[in-house]
């Protein structure tokens, strides 16, 4: 019998049960006979929305039981995002601990640190197992689940993933006749109505259509976006499986304002002189305003676009193995433009926690304007087989991936956009903290950048690997894994020379520059509108590795040990190439893990625990004597601690999930001759001691389900230069926020949702940067109702 004739009613047969739960189409006639008895022995297929657990990934390429991946692993199934409302990727990885949020100079929610890691910025996250750079401002409406794999991983997934890497699984087309609808409405205007059309279209064939649309006036800030993600699959379940995809996602919000650091009033260490004397100055904290205050004006923005198209091929052999090849290629534009406000001064004092009040004046000031293109290709292909060979069960996995990227940042034209010109970007006005979202806009003649070219690259990559996991005894496994990457690229920074006011020389007695160069002694010095182009061309090379030991004596348990390295080229996506960097290798990292993944109660409750040292052995420093030509790679940091999950069901009512890191240690141990004194030993920023978040969901009665969860973090600080040392002057206190749910099914396909997440209202620090932070949102209260058809 042809091979794919065989498999197609099977996985005709798997599919169909992996959504019983489901209404279906009958099944068509037999004609001519009667069937034989069938036993199915797999266990059906469960999707991302019907449970918080989940024992199988495809984040290591191949789809592969989590318990024989040697790593602390992390998975946020479509489940959990329904539940709590977790509407935006950021708001989700509030679930999955030892994650944290920098507040860039200009406001991207996307720099995520993981472990105390860099994860957006240098290309980990990833779509369907490839790389996601762009920094936009994702949804989770065509998301199945999130998985994030902790600890260097580029032998599976090339350049970057020190801390780790972040997957983001997008829905695909299921042989069933299924649709979702859901319209949630709430606080300060809030709508949202997502659709989830999922059409069997023929024996093997079907069509998923994923929409969103989401609208809300958030106190100022502002929520206004939509999104589409249509597929189809065919061949589902034979020799010969493809899938084709469209997304498309449209922003346009008001991102919520930051606020600068306020003095407690107490004096501690804040730095050190160049003798290595500590200086002793006013530490900082959060500002203490009302949470959910816009302190932003009209002006402020955040427009993105995220349009691409994918296909995959999965081509299953007669022989067990299979081969799945992918492809994803589109564009991502981004442009943001918002406010920091900040207080210095309260009725003449300097400003501090204990005088901070309504009538304290904030000044505003706009934040770096920015405005990025983006373009991505990606392809790749994996092979898997399982097969015994010297006496061994070997478990291999290889491929082959490629990229091509190009990007282009933009800056605002200081030189048309100049205060002597009379086109001086807009100001803010002050105003007061008891006075949020005062409508206030620009004043000035020239209010919007315009934007030239800052710089820009055109690179690609390549890499090659090979993976096999032996089963050398009944209950050990050795994994052994190598993998080579080669990146090239071109690099250009555009340099202006902008007009700026001159003072007489010598300058007069008692003479003072004046603002805007209004004195007749001052003249302009002449510029230029058009730039002098610095190019660098980058080629580099790296080797990655993957080791470890499974011990397994049952199928309930798993222990690991397991070694992996990762590299970072200069040329990540945020910090573009210069010629400084060009003549750099690469970082290189290394993760060493002892582990243990252990199921209870018949397989319905997953534990995961972890220690872990990760170590960056070769961090880019200036020395003194090359500060303007090159970097070495003389710095080293490292993080260490221990991670816990737990995912299951306690019973048929009880359902839990609890994510939680502990990293003690999280320091800086080398760094270049030009860093800040006391650099060295001090903790890396972004890398609270505890952090986690746990989710409990009880059934009350079979119609009525009650929820609920807490999440947080201890004391934060922002980083502190360019070493990745924690701020000294600046933290946010430690903060737990409580999250709850309440649902009732009228019918098995009709239920109503109310959710309040932030029950506390609680004020606390998100998005942390040197100068400022970003506070999380205020106290939402959302109701929900959906169908199912």
């Amino acid at each position: 019998m042809p091979r794919e004739a065989a498999i197609l009613p099977f996985g005709a047969l798997m599919l169909a049960a992996s959504v019983s739960s489901w209404a279906q189409t009958p099944p068509a006639p037999v004609q001519g006979g009667t069937l034989g008895t069938i036993t199915v022995t797999e266990q059906a297929e469960t999707q991302g929305k019907d449970q918080v657990q989940t024992k199988k990934t495809n984040i290591g390429k191949g789809t592969q039981e989590i318990r024989d991946i040697p790593q602390s692993i992390n998975v946020i199934t479509e489940k959990l995002i329904d539940d709590v409302k977790l509407d935006t990727l950021k708001d989700a990885l509030h679930y999955s601990a030892g994650i944290t949020f920098a507040a860039t100079e200009n406001g991207t929610d996307q720099d995520i640190r993981l472990r105390g890691f860099p994860v957006a910025t240098v290309g980990d996250l990833l779509i369907d197992g490839m790389r996601d750079p762009s920094q936009y401002d994702r949804d989770t409406f065509n998301l199945e689940r999130i998985e994030v794999l902790r600890g260097s991983a580029s032998m599976i997934f090339g350049r970057g993933s020190t801390g780790g890497v972040i997957n983001q699984v997008s829905k695909k087309p299921l042989l069933a006749d299924q649709t979702d609808v859901e319209a949630t409405a709430g606080s300060r205007g809030y709508y949202r109505t997502t659709a989830d059309f999922n059409v069997r279209t023929g024996e093997t064939s079907a069509l998923r259509i994923n929409a969103m649309w989401n609208k809300a006036d958030n106190g100022g800030a502002k929520i206004d976006k939509y999104g589409i993600a249509p597929s189809y699959s065919w061949g589902v379940g034979t020799a010969n499986e493809f899938t084709v995809g469209l997304f498309h996602l449209n922003v346009d919000n008001v991102p919520l304002s930051a606020v600068r650091w306020v003095a407690t009033g107490r004096q501690g260490v804040t730095g050190y002189s160049a003798s290595g004397v500590p200086t002793i100055g006013s530490l900082g904290t959060l500002a203490p305003v009302k949470p959910g205050s816009f302190y932003g004006t009209t002006a402020d923005k955040v427009l993105g676009k995220a349009t691409y198209g994918s296909a995959s091929w999965l081509h299953r052999f007669d022989d067990g193995g299979e081969l799945r090849t992918q492809v994803r290629s589109g564009t991502f534009d981004r442009n943001q433009w918002s406010t920091a406000a900040g207080a210095s001064t309260t009725f003449g004092a300097p400003t501090t926690v204990a005088n901070f009040s309504d009538y304290t004046m904030l000044t505003r000031s706009g934040l770096t304007p920015r405005k990025d293109e983006y373009k991505g290709t990606y392809l790749q292909s994996d092979y898997s087989k399982e097969l015994n060979w010297g006496g061994m069960k070997h478990q291999l996995l290889a491929g082959v991936d490629a990229s091509k990227e190009e990007a282009s940042r933009y800056q605002n034209d200081a030189f048309f956009n100049n205060s002597f010109r009379g086109r001086a970007l807009g100001s803010r006005a002050n105003t007061f903290v008891g006075t949020p979202n005062d409508g206030a806009g620009l004043s000035g003649t020239f209010v919007e950048p315009v934007y030239r070219d800052s710089s820009a690259y055109s690179a690609k990559s390549m890499g090659v690997y090979l993976q096999d996991l032996v089963q050398v005894a009944p209950d050990w496994k050795i994994l052994g894994g190598l993998r080579y990457d080669r990146l090239s690229g071109d690099f250009d920074q555009y340099n202006y020379t902008n007009p700026a006011c001159v003072r007489p020389t010598p300058a007069p007695r008692g003479y003072t520059q004046t603002a805007n160069c209004t004195d007749r002694r001052e003249r302009y010095s002449a510029g230029s509108p058009l730039p002098t182009v610095a190019t660098t061309h980058l080629s580099q090379g790296a080797w990655s590795y993957r080791a470890g030991v499974l011990y397994q004596p049952s199928t309930t348990q798993s222990y690991h040990l397991s070694y992996s390295t990762s590299f970072n080229s200069s040329a990540d996506t945020y910090q573009y190439v210069s010629p400084q960097t060009a003549g750099t290798p690469p970082e290189k990292s290394r993760n060493i893990e002892l582990g243990t993944k252990l199921d209870w109660l018949d397989g319905r409750l997953s534990t995961r625990a972890a220690i872990f040292r990760t170590e960056k052995t070769n961090e880019r420093t200036t020395d003194s004597d090359f500060a303007n030509s090159s970097y070495l790679l003389s710095g080293k940091r490292h993080s260490q601690g221990l991670e816990l999950d737990v995912v299951g069901r306690l019973s048929s009512q009880w359902e839990v999930y609890f994510s939680y890191s502990y990293i003690p240690t999280a320091t800086i141990d080398k760094v270049g001759s030009t860093a800040t004194p006391g650099t060295v030993g001090s903790r890396v920023g972004l890398t609270p001691k505890h952090s986690g978040a746990a989710w409990i969901s009880y059934q009350a009665t079979p119609k009525f389900r009650v929820a609920g969860g807490v999440r947080g973090a201890s004391e934060n600080r922002p980083l502190q230069g360019g070493s990745g040392a924690a701020s000294l002057a600046n933290s946010t206190p430690g903060y737990v926020v409580g999250d709850m749910m309440l649902e009732y099914k009228f019918t098995p396909d009709l239920y109503a949702q109310l959710n309040v997440n932030n029950v506390t209202n609680k004020l606390y620090g998100d998005q942390l940067y040197p100068g400022f932070a970003i506070a999380g949102a205020k106290r939402t209260v959302l109701f929900t109702v959906g169908a199912r058809f």
